[in-house]
């Protein structure tokens, strides 16, 4: 009878045992779970809430994006935008102005669309430009010489190398002309011409990729 009592508390022990076990594992799976989704939302609201709040402030200034995927993880760039209006080439968009204006007044309109005068960097880029020109039009460059002594600069202060000069044959010709434009002349080539700031003109507008 001894042993018989041994043995049935031993089994209760070992049955006991097991019920804390895994009521330890079933409560430790739970609180991982909560921990997991309480991770997740946070992520989610955080990452999404800043979207949207980033979006909110964009279409105060433009109507539609464009916009495509470059990645799925939350810490990557997911979608790289430009405004539907806008054309897109490398890391940046371009709006070509339908409105004539004086320099100042075309600088002024690029920045209240969140970008300024374009800056042209290479010759790829200055191609893809005038695919989009019309050539019976002169348009305004981000690019100018303030005190008419030949030191051009570019309104986002990118340095003008000798590299990325597209100016006509003898241009720039005249210190009082201190603004640049685009200009098609006959035979058949697109280049910088050194205008007045004072005188009309279409522009071309440049701003980055919008990243969201």
């Amino acid at each position: 009878m001894v042993q018989e009592g041994h043995s049935q508390l031993g089994e209760k022990r070992a049955w006991w045992s097991q019920v804390r076990f895994w009521s330890v594992a079933v409560i430790s799976i739970t609180l991982l779970c909560a921990c997991f989704i309480v991770s997740s939302v946070v992520t989610y609201h955080f990452t999404y809430g800043k979207t949207s709040k980033k979006l909110s402030e964009l279409h105060t200034i433009h109507s539609s994006l464009t916009c495509f995927s470059e990645g799925t993880m939350v810490t990557e760039k997911v979608w790289e935008c430009c405004p539907s209006t806008w054309k897109s080439f490398g890391s940046s968009c371009y709006f070509i102005s339908t409105e004539e204006d004086f320099w100042s007044k075309s600088e002024e309109n690029c920045v209240r669309m969140g970008a300024h005068l374009v800056v042209i960097n290479s010759k790829a880029e200055q191609n893809f430009i005038v695919q989009q020109l019309n050539e019976s039009f002169s348009y305004f460059l981000g690019l100018m010489d303030p005190h008419g002594d030949g030191k051009w600069q570019w309104i986002d202060q990118t340095p003008f190398h000798a590299n990325v000069r597209f100016w006509h044959q003898n241009e720039p010709n005249f210190s009082a002309e201190q603004c640049a434009s685009i200009v098609f002349w006959n035979p058949g080539k697109w280049g910088w011409n050194d205008v007045f700031c004072d005188t009309k003109r279409k522009s071309i507008c440049e701003m980055k990729r919008i990243y969201l």
